[in-house]
């Protein structure tokens, strides 16, 4: 009787320890699963590293999927600084230069009024870039980085600069007395009479 009670007792525990096992595979699985399961969940978040105005979304499809580094929307950044872009003609771009003093005007605001923006050149490109619209039209494109994302009136009102706002820059490339305004048309006749 002993060792049936014995045997019961041996085949009860290699029995539990059996359905412990599989419990903790199944449990082990299940975890592996939640985990896949949360890397997912956590992918359908995106966070910019920028706080910024979505101007473009690319991927509209429920469902979709993006591609590694593919590009799901554009978000403009609204940071201390705006970076605009200007388009400087072949013949102008001479005596441009990264960290050149300029004044961006926003057309939208009165320059009278409100003023412009301080900034700096920050990038000049390479080479010319094709207009789009007037494919005989080359231009040097030119950022130029404000030290302020708004303008203010003499009152102190803060006035925002949204993307897409169109601008003029004036980059300040050197000074003219008026006398060198008076004296050009004579040295380039001057000039005109030089023998090479």
């Amino acid at each position: 009787m002993e060792n049936k009670l014995s045997d019961v007792r041996t085949q009860y525990y290699v029995q539990a320890r059996e359905e412990l096992a599989k419990a903790n595979a199944e449990v082990e699985t299940q975890r592996s699963v939640i985990r896949g399961r949360e890397d997912s969940l956590t992918r359908l978040n995106f966070t910019a590293p920028v706080r910024g105005i979505v101007q473009d979304i690319d991927v509209t499809t429920v469902g979709g999927v993006i591609a590694p580094g593919g590009k799901l929307m554009t978000i403009v950044p609204l940071d201390e600084q705006l970076l605009i872009e200007a388009k400087i003609s072949p013949r102008d771009v001479a005596f441009i230069h990264p960290g050149q003093k300029s004044l961006v005007k926003i057309t939208a605001y009165d320059y009278s009024i409100y003023g412009g923006l301080p900034g700096e050149v920050a990038v000049i490109s390479p080479d010319t870039v094709q207009d789009e619209v007037r494919r005989d039209v080359y231009y040097y494109r030119v950022y130029i980085r404000t030290f302020s994302n708004h303008l203010e009136n003499k009152h102190k009102q803060q006035f925002p600069i949204f993307p897409g706002m169109v601008a003029t820059v004036d980059i300040r490339t050197g000074k003219k007395s008026v006398l060198d305004y008076l004296l050009k048309p004579f040295n380039k006749a001057q000039e005109a009479l030089r023998e090479r």
